[in-house]
This record gives structure tokens, C-alpha cells and sequence, in this order.
């Protein structure tokens, strides 16, 4: 059995030049990462290259699957040029926001992407930047909308645009964003993140993107807008990972909202079985300092209790001063807060897959087992299981590369590479030899293990088996 940093929470770090070096790389896997980001909004085709030869030369180094998860940069909405540049604004004046490519100034701007303002009402609110600069629309006028001006600053070219009711009409990949994701399928990337999905047709356009015939990539869908808030469980159905992206989706929801959409979310894939990653400045302040405040670790801790399957982080490790420090900051706020994560019981046991997993956790609790030990082809079981958050471990064994690669995104789950079993004795031999040299749980003669798979062994589905195995 390969190490396996002792946590159940899984991480999500993002490379940048602060943390792109092979020393670096191998201190972060060591220190407890289990998915490296390669954030494409800043990362070239060259650079995810080198990235991925570096944590695929880490992950022999660390003798365990590190995952690559490509996030693509999706419809950057932005304002063109303004001269002068910066144009200071003030407080009650007016602006004027049109598509098109017109030159700005501090009266009238314009937008990049079509059909966006033709979707927003009077009062309804707008941001410029990070939050710099507030507007509020007034009226609608040809190509665009009249906004008073409630919070004024430096109005800069090319700042970020955000809306409360922001809904893009029709969404679609940009040409960078098809580059990108040939790019990741070029490098291997174990999954992709696709940003702004607002509905499950949103997912598809991505998969028409994969090569016919092969495993594709965990498709990892971001949560920006209200519109995919509101259709997160039919988008569900479609892709395989959700992430809550707190950045822009604070920006499209209601501020005071957004902690109960963040346990919303969380609580849908629980209860469908699919892992979610919660982001976006989680310690954002060790991006400068060495110390996170008492709100961060409240706040990742938080989102364990709640039941993320991940934590992300993005600058504290891409530009920040201590990547590696963060990670380190990250894991023991994890070990300490997961020893409160509680039982799941979802009350679905009427699918036998369900049902199957679901008793093999109260079996496990049942008989002090110390290990779960799921044989999986596509992951489908080792997820259902984790979903009760059970106490024990689950040591999830596949013959398939991608199965253990997804893997890396779920809760209490220590993925394996192994050969395929074609027998109930030979399942069982290999379930004791991996329950014995295990790194993860300590398991000796006299300790139980629960035993989940499906027969016929390599048809994905089909959980149907639950054996206790006394070592």
C-alpha cells in the first residue's frame, strides 16, 4: 500500500510561479494535496506541460496518484477602454454600459460579451473589479442600460463585470477555452473545470469536446451564477464534480446568501453521491502573511462540517508567500475538524446499490470494523459509501487508472491500482493482503474489515455484495 497523508478531506492546490518547482510540488504533495490546479486564465500551453511533467515526476516520488485538474478560463465578462485610464467616478453620477468595442470614458462604457445586459433590470446591482465599484441599473437604453453610480472609484479598462442577476443568454466555449481543453487532454489532465455552467446542456458542450472511444476526464463543474445555483441538480446528472466558486458567485447572489447556498450545494451531492469542492479564499490571507485568521479556520472548518469533499485553494498557493505552509495550516485544521464530521443517513436504500453501501457502513459501525475495502470499476461504489461519511477509512481497489485519478476528489476514499479479480476467494485474498499493508489504519489479527462489491466482478453497477473478513 502506497502513503497516504492521513486526512479525509481531500485538497485541491493551485500551481503558479510561486509553486511550480519540483521542490515545491513534491513539499505540497507531501504535506497532504491531492489535486494540483492548473489555472488556465494564466497558464500557457507551455507551462501546463512543464507543470504536468513536474507532479507526474512527484507522484513517483511520493508513491501515491496525484491529480491534474485543468480549470478553464470561460467568458471573462469585461469593460473595453477607457481614456484616461484610470477615469475617477464619483457617487450619484451616471454611466452608461453598451456592447460593442467604443472607446470608454466616464460616462459610457462598453462590454465585451453580447446578450448579457439585454438580461438585467432596474435595481438590479453591478460590480466593477473586485467589488471596487458599485453600480445600480436605472433604465435600458439601445444596446445597453443607464446605471447610477452608488459606490465610485477609478474606473480602469478591462475590469472585471458582475452582476446579482447576471444569466448568460447562451452559453458557449471560447476558442481559448477549446484550446485549453485540448491542451488538457493533450497533458492527461485528470479532470477539467469549466466555469460559468448554468445549465446541464452547458456540460455537454464540453463532452462533445472528448475523444470518442476513451475514459474522458472528471468534468468539474463551477458554480458561478444563480442560474446554475437553481439548475445544479439537473446539471448534476451531467457532470461529474461540483465546485462552489464563492469568488464570482458572491458577486451573482446576495452576500448574506451565499453561506446557505454553500451548505445547499454541498448537502445535493451528498445526497446524489458525487463529490464537491468548496473555493475561493478559504486562507486567502497567507497569501502575504504566515498566519491565517480566526474567520478562515472558521470558515474551513465550516465547510468540513458541513460536508465538502475538498478544500481549494487558489493564490494563497499560486503567488503566495508560503504555499507550502498554507497546506500545512490547511491539513491540521482538516484532521481536527473531520473527527466532528457525523453519519449521513440519506433514506434511499430502495436502489440495491444504495442500499448495498448504505448497510455496509452501519455494518463497518457494527462491528468495529477498522477498514472498508471497496472493489470498484468506475468509483461508483467507493462514492456511495463515502457520501454516510463513515468512520472507517475506505480503501477503494480498480483495475482502471481514471476510476483511482477520480477518486482523489472524494471524501475518505484511498484509491488503489490493482489487477482485476475474477473471483469471490481471489477478491478476498486481495482484500486482507491490502487491509494488512495498508498505510492509512493500523489492521491486525483478530480485526474485522467490510467487504463492498459487485458481482459480476467488472460490470460497472452492479454493488451488490457485503462481506465482514476478520483478519
Amino acid at each position: 500500500m502506497t502513503p497516504h497523508p492521513l486526512k479525509k478531506v481531500k485538497i485541491v492546490a493551485s500551481l503558479g510561479p510561486k509553486s511550480d518547482s519540483a521542490e515545491v510540488v513534491l513539499k505540497l504533495a507531501q504535506a497532504g494535496v491531492d489535486v494540483f490546479r492548473f489555472n488556465f486564465s494564466h497558464c500557457s500551453r507551455e507551462e501546463a506541460f512543464a507543470r504536468q511533467k513536474t507532479v507526474r515526476a512527484v507522484e513517483k516520488k511520493v508513491g501515491r496518484k496525484l491529480s491534474i485538474m485543468a480549470d478553464l478560463m470561460g467568458p471573462k465578462i469585461r469593460i473595453g477602454s477607457v481614456v484616461p485610464d484610470p477615469t475617477p467616478i464619483k457617487e450619484g453620477d451616471t454611466l452608461e454600459i453598451v456592447f460593442g468595442t467604443e472607446e470608454g470614458n466616464g460616462k459610457r462604457v462598453s462590454l465585451n460579451i453580447p446578450h448579457v445586459l439585454e438580461n438585467l433590470n432596474p435595481g438590479d446591482e453591478i460590480y466593477l473589479g473586485d467589488g471596487d465599484i458599485k453600480l445600480q441599473v436605472e433604465s435600458a437604453i439601445a444596446g445597453g442600460v443607464r446605471t447610477r453610480i452608488v459606490v465610485g472609484g477609478d474606473l480602469r479598462a478591462r475590469m472585471g463585470f458582475q452582476a446579482r442577476t447576471l444569466s448568460l443568454a447562451r452559453f458557449e466555449l471560447s476558442e481559448k477555452d477549446k484550446r485549453d481543453a485540448q491542451t488538457a487532454l493533450d497533458i492527461g489532465a485528470d479532470a477539467i473545470a469549466v466555469s460559468f455552467v448554468q445549465t446541464a446542456d452547458d456540460i455537454l458542450a464540453l463532452r462533445a469536446l472528448m475523444p470518442k472511444g476513451k475514459p474522458h476526464p472528471y468534468i468539474v463543474v463551477k458554480i458561478e451564477t444563480m442560474a446554475g445555483v437553481e439548475n445544479a441538480e439537473s446539471i448534476m446528472q451531467v457532470a461529474d464534480v461540483l465546485m462552489i466558486a464563492r469568488g464570482d458567485l458572491a458577486f451573482a447572489a446576495p452576500l448574506p446568501d451565499l453561506p446557505h447556498i454553500q451548505k445547499q450545494l454541498i448537502t445535493l451531492c451528498l445526497r446524489i453521491g458525487k463529490p464537491v469542492i468548496t473555493a475561493t479564499q478559504m486562507l486567502e490571507s497567507m497569501t502575504t502573511n504566515s498566519f491565517p485568521t480566526r474567520a478562515e479556520v472558521t470558515d474551513v472548518a465550516n465547510a468540513i462540517l458541513d460536508g465538502t469533499d475538498a478544500v481549494m485553494t487558489s493564490g494563497e498557493t499560486a503567488k503566495g508567500k508560503h504555499p507550502v505552509a498554507t497546506i500545512q495550516t490547511m491539513v491540521k485544521i482538516i484532521e481536527t475538524a473531520e473527527k466532528r464530521v457525523t453519519y449521513r443517513d440519506f433514506g434511499d436504500d430502495t436502489n440495491p446499490a444504495d442500499g448495498v453501501t448504505s448497510s455496509a457502513t452501519k455494518i463497518a459501525h457494527q462491528v468495529g470494523a477498522k477498514l472498508i475495502v471497496a472493489f470498484t470499476e468506475t468509483g461508483e461504489t467507493a462514492r456511495l459509501i463515502s457520501r454516510h461519511r463513515p468512520q472507517q477509512p475506505v480503501i477503494a481497489l480498480s483495475p482502471s487508472k481514471a476510476t483511482v485519478a477520480d477518486l482523489n476528489f472524494t471524501w475518505g476514499v484511498y484509491p488503489e491500482l490493482i489487477k482485476k479479480v475474477s473471483t469471490v476467494q481471489a477478491m478476498m485474498t486481495e482484500a486482507k493482503k491490502i487491509a494488512q499493508k495498508n498505510s492509512v489504519v493500523s489492521v491486525g489479527k483478530g480485526d474485522s474489515i467490510v467487504v463492498v462489491a459487485g458481482i459480476p466482478f467488472g460490470k460497472s453497477g452492479s454493488t451488490n455484495m457485503v462481506l465482514v473478513q476478520r483478519i
